[in-house]
């Protein structure tokens, strides 16, 4: 299943004469870097590898964050069919106190 991610730089497509696909870039502001990021159900990785650095497709997406010892963040963010820029997820990662 695709689900449209990707981290790091794509490949340019200028040469083919094809444009790249419109794609946006997803920031999570958490005061923690070692939450780990699911995207549409997938593992994606931890905030400090994948902040500024993913890459996700028009569309509808469902990010979670997800630390042991605190109640998961789970957003819905929308990237718009024209891409660029970026979409940004609040992350406060309150403690669970069981």
């Amino acid at each position: 299943m695709a689900l449209g991610l990707a981290l790091g730089p794509t490949a340019c497509a200028h040469s083919s004469g094809k444009r790249p696909p419109p794609v946006s870039m997803l920031e999570i502001n958490t005061e923690t870097t070692d939450a780990d990021v699911w995207v549409d159900g997938e593992y994606i990785g931890q905030v400090e590898a994948v902040s500024g650095r993913l890459k996700l497709a028009p569309g509808t997406h469902r990010v979670e964050v997800r630390k042991p010892g605190h109640f998961p963040v789970q957003r819905t963010v929308t990237v718009d069919r024209k891409g660029g820029g970026s979409v940004a997820v609040d992350a406060q990662m309150l403690p669970d106190p069981r």
